[in-house]
């Protein structure tokens, strides 16, 4: 097997450089009708969604809005950007937890993001859609239904193949509740809102587990069936910080739950490190995660399930040791991408492999995109033929790179 970037990563590299000079730090806001699409020095953390017209979409935070638009060539240009809140909040955002964009069969636009509270670490699940292709959005609500201040954070949001939207986030309401009564409580809780009419209305807020990680992203996928899973950071009793796959979530209640990462990670901080999961159209399950563990040794791993995610290949480091870390895994249709970033203090750099046979066998690693020291994590997106490495850089701005796997006879 063969692998190779398209020539914009090689323009990346280019325009990274070129663009050194333009970084800077704002005192205050951009007009909001200049906005267009990210920009850098203003907006951070663009997270990207492709619509079923293959229309790119981004949703970014500047400022004290969150904001969506639309690019029609690839990110070579954006559309005016529209805010999604009307009056401006805190926004709680990090390359872990970060605004979320999804679209549903009907064609809503729908965004999640988590707005800060005052008391540290506290936070409400916000949430809007658009009827109106991204124009407009109805008034933000929020989420979390508990009208506690404590931590209601890493949001993730999905639209399932029945058109049903999920979302799912790390929540602290039990551990306020296990302090009220003077017993002890390890970690947080994930809960789960669903929603049957297209984002009109969600349910009440259903528990998936207790005790887990409280800081690390949270990542959705869904088989061939249409279930939906969600593969999470754990914490068990004993202080390990391993992964753990609930299958089933849109009833919590009776989720079939188990761990399948055992790294052995035995940590008293939050890793900032959640894992990335991805089920390709022959239902083979695909996770990556980053680890310091006992067993495993620092570093990004990958492994495969090719029963529904009962068992799972043995762990495969990929490239980086030490360093790598933020890993993400996607594909579409017989090829699946996985990428991670290496920071050395200096610049920031993305590696990638490759796969044309569901994951038993790769490409080696090979330079992605290279930037400046402070870069975003790296996102992977797909318009459901292609797959394209999404980055955001604090000198450069906003690219969108398309990755490819030739076929063998090429």
């Amino acid at each position: 097997m063969r692998f190779w970037l398209s020539s914009a990563s090689i323009v990346f590299n280019l325009l990274v450089i070129a663009a050194t000079t333009q970084a800077r730090e704002p005192s205050v806001g951009r007009d909001p009708g200049a906005i267009r699409g990210p920009a850098a020095g203003w907006s951070s953390f663009p997270t990207p969604a492709f619509d079923g017209s293959g229309r790119l979409w981004l949703a970014f935070v500047e400022q004290d809005f969150v904001y969506v638009t639309h690019s029609d060539d690839l990110g070579k240009s954006f559309a005016h950007a529209v805010a999604v809140n009307r009056e401006p909040e805190k926004i709680d955002a990090n390359g872990e937890g970060r605004p979320k964009i999804a679209f549903t069969q009907q064609g809503s636009l729908l965004v999640t993001w988590t707005k800060k509270l005052d008391e540290p670490y506290t936070g409400l699940i916000r949430f809007s859609r658009s009827t109106d292709g991204g124009k407009s959005f109805s008034a933000p609500t929020t989420i979390n239904d508990d009208g506690i201040i404590t931590g209601h954070r890493f949001d993730a949001l999905a639209v399932a193949p029945s058109g049903d939207v999920l979302i799912a986030w790390i929540d602290k309401r039990d551990l306020e509740s296990a302090l009220a009564e003077g017993a002890p409580y390890d970690g947080a809780a994930i809960y789960v809102a669903l929603s049957r009419d297209d984002g009109k209305s969600f349910e009440p807020n259903r528990k998936l587990k207790d005790h887990v990680c409280e800081c690390c992203r949270l990542s959705f996928a869904f088989d061939s069936s249409g279930e939906p899973a969600l593969l999470f950071r754990d914490l068990t009793d004993t202080g390990i910080r391993d992964h753990t796959l609930a299958r089933g979530v849109d009833a919590p209640e009776s989720a079939r739950i188990h761990r399948v990462t055992v790294d052995d990670w035995k940590i008293n901080a939050c890793p900032h490190h959640g894992p990335s999961y991805w089920i390709d159209g022959r239902d083979v399950h695909h996770i990556t995660w980053f680890t310091a563990g006992e067993r495993s040794g620092t570093g990004v791993f990958y492994a495969r399930s090719t029963d529904g995610g009962d068992t799972f290949s043995e762990p495969m480091q990929v490239g980086g040791g030490e360093r790598a870390a933020h890993p993400f895994v996607l594909g579409a249709g017989r090829d699946t991408f996985l990428v991670w970033k290496v920071a050395d203090g200096k610049a920031s750099r993305v590696f990638v492999m490759a796969s044309d046979d569901g994951g038993e066998s790769w490409s080696a690693a090979s330079l992605a995109a290279e930037g400046a020291s402070g870069a975003d994590h790296p996102l992977l997106v797909s318009n459901g033929r292609d797959v394209f490495l999404s980055w955001f850089t604090k000198d450069a701005g906003y690219h969108l790179i398309a990755l490819d796997v030739p076929s063998s006879s090429e």
